[in-house]
């Protein structure tokens, strides 16, 4: 399909967040996911803002392609590893995260006997950000979580598997497709 940039940034204030902008000093290619120092919490409503902006005046298509584009580029290395078989990546990417934004006590994450594992999240701290700040939709990072996770996996010998289980909660199950093991 292809998005034209250059009128997608005519109405976006975050284009560079969903990794459209190349210019943007978070989504080179060279730059890992652990680039330290702060996020702010707003980045969250930042890219659910540019989420519904890409779904209302492109399509789902055009956020597949987009957050596609992040899962194998801004996330190339941990792409790549999972290509290979190997989940370690992505595990500590869950659990980087969870803990950077001090969700700590609010996940688990285990990891199954055949090269899988079960990401519960029990209370999202990004969700739980949206709603202390009175924004609604947040419902829309769930969405982006299970295409992000399904681009992630993508060509890789697993599948990922993004379930709602309650406002605000999670499971994400990363299985090792039979066919391909």
């Amino acid at each position: 399909m292809g998005i034209d940039r250059r009128e997608f940034l005519k109405g976006s204030a975050c284009a560079g967040c969903l990794g459209l902008v190349g210019g943007c000093a978070l989504f080179q290619d060279d730059l890992h996911y652990r680039f330290g120092g702060n996020v702010h919490r707003d980045f969250h409503a930042s890219i659910l803002d540019g989420y519904n902006y890409v779904k209302d005046n492109f399509g789902m298509e055009a956020v597949r392609e987009v957050l596609g584009n992040v899962a194998r580029g801004v996330q190339k290395s941990m792409h790549e590893k999972l290509k290979a078989g190997d989940a370690s990546e992505l595990l500590e990417h869950w659990r980087y995260y969870m803990e950077r934004e001090g969700g700590s006590e609010c996940f688990s994450l285990s990891e199954t006997s055949d090269g899988g594992a079960v990401f519960e999240v029990k209370a999202c701290p990004a969700r739980a950000h949206l709603v202390k700040r009175g924004i609604g939709g947040g419902e829309g990072l769930c969405e982006l979580t299970r295409i992000f996770n399904e681009e992630l996996a993508r060509d890789t010998p697993f599948t990922i598997e993004t379930v709602v289980t309650a406002d605000g909660a999670c499971r994400q199950t990363l299985k090792r497709n039979v066919h391909q093991a």
